[in-house]
């Protein structure tokens, strides 16, 4: 990206060195499923990334947070402050969906008190739950995991704790205001001794990537009728991958990187619109991209 150092590629950003302590991390169209990153792109969904999390980490800085964030470098790439990335993703949810349901199935997962046993249910308040960042697959780990591998202090952990909630009531609020739930999103948190002297919000923030956003004007007539909630992300490839590709029986490892593409053009061009229809809904500007898809 203009000469810049490649430092990083990962499943779906590049990072760039940009010197004085900034990156550039720059949101491609690849795309990631399960853990395992596809040969097949989905048109337009770098920017799509770069536009959802550059609008909502310049919400969360509105809000009194300290963010990585400095501003977007171009459609797909944003110029932010390096930090020293915690190996810790924070979950933060307020519906039974996704892992959780599946994991309440299994009993691995403990229902806040007065929550209705149904699959995307509201919870009655924000849960907050922690996996691992460096394995091939993300694992669900506990605060005492956290505190034995020295990945926070205690102190440190209940800060991420009060910021993840409140950033998660941020974004949530938001995408009200746009007719959108949202039901859960993954965060990170790296430290930077220079910014703060706590651990500030890194790496991206309310994409489809990140986010599981859904219809508000849906979700009570779906949740009554025991219907999965359309979401505004790359469900479509989880379905074609589990249902006609046979994932659902046998995948590539977590970690592997396909050189063969999988997808039908009309699932790519579904993900596509769905993320277009994401920004759309809450920063504008679909339509005019979007025609060039029809």
């Amino acid at each position: 990206m203009n000469g810049l150092p490649l430092v990083k590629q990962g499943k779906v950003r590049n990072v760039y060195d940009a010197g004085d302590g900034k990156l550039v991390l720059e949101s491609t169209d690849r795309l990631s499923a399960f853990d395992i990153v596809l040969a097949d792109t989905i048109p337009y969904k770098g920017e799509v990334l770069n536009g959802l999390s550059a609008h909502h980490l310049q919400m969360t800085q509105t809000g009194g947070i300290h963010t990585h964030y400095i501003r977007k470098s171009d459609d797909r790439g944003m110029l932010v402050y390096k930090l020293d990335m915690i190996p810790v993703e924070i979950i933060v949810r307020s519906y039974l969906y996704g892992s959780a349901w599946d994991r309440y199935g299994r009993g691995e997962f403990d229902l806040p008190k007065g929550t209705e046993p149904r699959k995307g249910a509201k919870f009655p308040y924000t849960v907050v739950e922690f996996t691992t960042k460096l394995e091939a697959s993300d694992r669900p780990i506990d605060t005492d995991e956290i505190l034995r591998n020295g990945w926070m202090t205690r102190a440190e952990l209940g800060h991420v704790i009060e910021i993840a909630k409140y950033v998660h009531d941020i974004v949530a609020e938001g995408a009200a205001r746009d007719g959108i739930l949202l039901a859960d999103e993954k965060m990170e948190f790296g430290r930077n001794p220079e910014l703060a002297n706590v651990p500030i919000l890194g790496d991206e923030l309310g994409t489809p990537d990140s986010a599981r956003f859904w219809d508000a004007l849906l979700y009570a007539e779906n949740f009554e009728a025991g219907r999965d909630q359309p979401s505004y992300d790359k469900q479509f490839v989880r379905d074609h991958l589990l249902h006609e590709r046979g994932w659902d029986k046998q995948r590539p490892a977590p970690g592997t990187r396909l050189t063969e593409p999988l997808l039908t053009r009309e699932v790519v061009a579904k993900t596509s619109e769905k993320y277009l229809e994401a920004r759309e809904r809450i920063i504008g500007g679909y339509n005019s991209i979007g025609a060039v898809l029809r």
